[in-house]
């Protein structure tokens, strides 16, 4: 290589290096002039395009250079990522693993090959490939960043928050990279440490965007929704960007129970973002909260949002066998094989599932696994870890593992890669949603056979078919140690006690007034709302503020916030009756208030989400209890304070009554479930 040509090449690199990509090109198209087919300037200049996102001109210098630089690790590194970019991803796993059997444990393609096998559930590999690389580089901050994950993927916590720490101690004044350990920890689920770090950040610039975001997150996660409004706003104030301030500051208010404001909010960034499928979400999940929702309007939301924001790709042709009596694998997906409410709810239905029958793959998008995540893992017969990764990843899994049968059990929420339904993972697919997704490519929805309203035609509030369970899809697993049953405290002379135990984001302005008109109705009674969040200031006074415009006064409401579950017992025992709010009751909480005794009332909508609550009470003969209107709401509350003796037979018996009904049979769900999931296969081995 002559000097000049040397000369230009060293210009350009800095050029390159200095982030002046135009300058940096021009320079090396220049030496490429000068010499044609010079090897080095090609694979600078290809390695400038990837960076770039010109991808295929970048792979075809590779593809010139490559036989005569092969031999270096590096430029077969660059080569990788570039056919990474290009989303040739097998191909790159194949490059970087090429160049560490060339040229042993090379540091980039130790890092590059953990990130790409990370995704792909390969957590063991991950771990072997980022101890090596830490062994060579013991400050490698992105190493240290993806250990950290991948420990704690197998349950290594210590280890997991050890190499996390040394991230940020890597990461010295630099708050970028002290803000994203501080993300990572969040994601993970420490708050509470990654608080510390995006402190640590703004000491060393207050006004730097990122900290004040995470510091806002970070404390919201911790239920300090007062501290983390104010801090998210001052960040909208320096921020040039400010569409996920205003998405955190919405989810807040949603979750302090502000539900109008959110939706104004919500509605406004998906106006002025209609690109954020995030934001057009999180929106969808809110005007659900709205009583006057209707379901016809819902669908017609969903379907917008999924037409918006679910990607439209050809049908693939499946080869699974059209045996219609065959074994049936069926996938379930779910970012809550985890300590959430769902456990109670489908883990006994998933235990007692026939396997004669059906093979069961769950799929976990779980951020962070726990001891109940390992209890999932044993009732499976296939588990897959898909956190992390791309939609397109989690779907060529699910066909690998020729699924049947691929269900949603949550709906569109944050982590469900909701994405993958409409990629088709599966042949035939299924939710058990209590709304309609509105996807096109999700074929059923599975639902109590009373949660459809007489009146409506099926096909005004779904874009699924519908496949009717006599019960179910829940069966309420209660565990070993519950408390026995109390007296009911109006028996012992006391004023009539109402306790709606839901989150504030469900309680609609609509059953605040009915709460209102029941204590006015109900001399001396009064109300108890639970949520954690009223352990908070922005909350309670929120809260407040909603009672006063209710009319109820603040001495007939007690607010309890955070209730340990050794203490949820004797909350239980100082209610005689329970309001369940609408259109949206968290179910879970009620089959846990009957379970302690509890009678509650509700009112059924048009949706299964707004019918829930007359799902379970019809499941254990109480359907009674169930309105069609406000007005019937009230009223049935006001009627059962006026027999205390027959309150007080229905608290005695209701174990009992819940113990012989649908509701907890776990055995009966789950062949209702096998019979739906038959029925759905015939109907596709028919086509």
């Amino acid at each position: 290589m002559s000097a000049d040509l040397k000369t230009l090449l060293r210009r350009g690199l800095s050029a390159h290096e200095g982030n002046r990509p135009d300058e940096a090109e021009k320079i090396y198209r220049r030496a490429l002039s000068l010499s044609p087919n010079n090897a080095e300037a090609e694979h600078l200049l290809a390695t400038l395009l990837t960076g770039l996102d010109r991808h295929r001109e970048a792979l075809e210098l590779f593809d010139n250079c490559l036989p005569r630089l092969g031999a270096n690790p590096a430029v077969r590194c660059n080569f990788a990522i570039a056919l990474e970019r290009a989303g040739e991803i097998d191909k790159a796993i194949d490059e970087f693993r090429q160049a560490i059997s060339y040229h042993g444990d090379f540091p980039t393609a130790l890092y590059h090959l953990a990130r790409l096998e990370m995704p792909r559930g390969h957590i063991g590999q991950t771990v072997d490939l980022l101890g090596r690389l830490l062994g060579l580089k013991p400050d490698h901050y992105e190493g240290l960043l993806l250990f950290g994950e991948a420990l704690l993927s197998l349950g290594q916590e210590e280890a997991a928050l050890t190499s996390l720490d040394r991230a940020a101690d890597v990461a010295g004044i630099t708050p970028d990279m002290i803000c994203k350990v501080g993300q990572v920890l969040l994601r993970l689920g420490y708050p509470g440490m990654a608080q510390n770090l995006y402190q640590r950040a703004l000491s060393i610039d207050p006004r730097h965007i990122m900290a004040l975001r995470g510091l806002g997150h970070a404390l919201a996660s911790q239920g300090d929704y007062a501290k983390a409004i104010a801090i998210q706003k001052t960040a909208h104030r320096l921020a040039s960007d400010t569409v996920d301030i205003d998405l955190e500051i919405a989810d807040i208010e949603l979750r302090c129970g502000d539900i109008a404001t959110a939706v104004a909010e919500l509605s406004a960034v998906v106006e002025k973002h209609p690109t954020r499928a995030d934001a057009h979400a999180a929106l969808l999940a809110a005007i659900a909260k709205l009583p006057e929702m209707r379901g016809a309007e819902y669908l017609k939301q969903a379907r917008q949002w999924a037409r918006g924001h679910m990607p439209t790709t050809p049908e693939p042709k499946f080869t699974n066998s059209k045996q219609f009596d065959k074994r049936l694998r069926i996938g379930w997906l779910s970012p809550f094989f985890c300590d959430h409410p769902s456990f109670a709810l489908l883990s006994g239905v998933a235990r007692h599932l026939d396997r004669n029958e059906v093979e069961l793959f769950l799929y976990s998008a779980t951020p962070r696994p726990d001891q109940r995540t390992r209890a999932w893992q044993v009732m499976a017969d296939g588990w897959r870890e898909v956190y992390g990764q791309s939609p397109l990843q989690i779907t060529e899994r699910i066909r690998k593992d020729r699924i049947d049968i691929l269900m949603d059990l949550t709906g569109p929420v944050p982590d469900q890669p909701i994405t993958v339904f409409a990629l088709r993972g599966a042949p035939v697919q299924a939710t058990i949603s209590p709304l309609t997704t509105g996807i096109s490519q999700m074929d059923y929805i599975l639902v109590h056979h009373r949660a459809i309203p007489a009146k409506p035609a099926e096909n005004k509030l779904f874009c699924e078919n519908v496949q009717q369970l006599g019960s179910g899809p829940f069966a309420f697993n209660a565990g070993d140690d519950a408390a026995p049953l109390t007296l009911l405290p109006a028996a012992l002379g006391e004023a009539i006690t109402f306790g709606c135990f839901d989150r504030l984001s469900n309680v609609s302005d609509a059953s605040l007034n009915c709460f209102a008109r029941i204590l006015n109705k109900v001399k001396g009674s009064r109300l108890v709302l639970q949520d954690d969040v009223l352990d908070d200031p922005f909350a309670k006074k929120t809260m407040l503020d909603r009672l006063r415009q209710a009319g109820l006064r603040n001495d007939r409401v007690k607010m309890v916030g955070l209730v340990a579950n050794e203490d949820r017992a004797d909350l239980y025992a100082r209610i005689d009756i329970g309001l369940a709010p609408f259109p949206m009751t968290d179910i879970a909480r009620y089959f846990d208030m009957i379970w302690h005794g509890i009678p509650f009332v509700t009112m059924a909508g048009d949706t299964p989400a707004a019918r829930a609550g007359l799902c379970l009470l019809g499941d254990i003969g109480l359907d009674a209890l169930a309105a069609e209107t406000q007005k019937g709401y009230v009223e049935k509350a006001i009627l059962l304070t006026q027999d205390i003796g027959a309150l007080t037979t229905i608290r005695a018996g209701m174990r009992e009554r819940m113990k012989n009904s649908k509701s907890m049979s776990a055995p009966a769900a789950a062949r209702e479930i096998e019979e739906a999931c038959r029925d759905m296969w015939k109907t596709w081995c028919a086509l």
